[in-house]
């Protein structure tokens, strides 16, 4: 699913894109030069903004694994010790390491 991009990202790439069509109207080489780093500049600050938004999504977000479950047997916190993963779920195998037993958790 694409997500919407943030105001601040959608002015970068409309001045980077402002920069790009007045690069190609300009006759003079200089100006193009200078455009053309104009529009490199919008687009990486465009790509800051983007990489900031994503870091702020992912620090906000819970643990991406559940929480470590109790041993049936003995009541203790399991250790959490393989991840499988696949298109349709995601399978935490924990293990108890007291008594060793084990237990898998899906996530679908």
């Amino acid at each position: 699913m694409l997500k919407s991009v943030s105001p601040d990202v959608r002015e970068c790439y409309d001045l980077a894109l402002e920069a790009r069509r007045h690069a190609f109207e300009t006759n003079n080489s200089i100006s193009l030069d200078e455009y053309l780093a104009s529009e490199a500049r919008w687009l990486k600050l465009a790509e800051s903004y983007e990489l900031t938004e994503r870091l702020a999504d992912f620090l906000n977000k819970p643990a991406a694994f559940p929480k470590h479950p109790k041993c049936p047997n003995c009541h203790v916190p399991m250790w959490l010790v393989e991840i499988q993963s696949s298109c349709e779920k995601v399978e935490y195998l924990y293990e108890c390491k007291a008594c060793e037993d084990k237990m898998s958790v899906t996530d679908d």
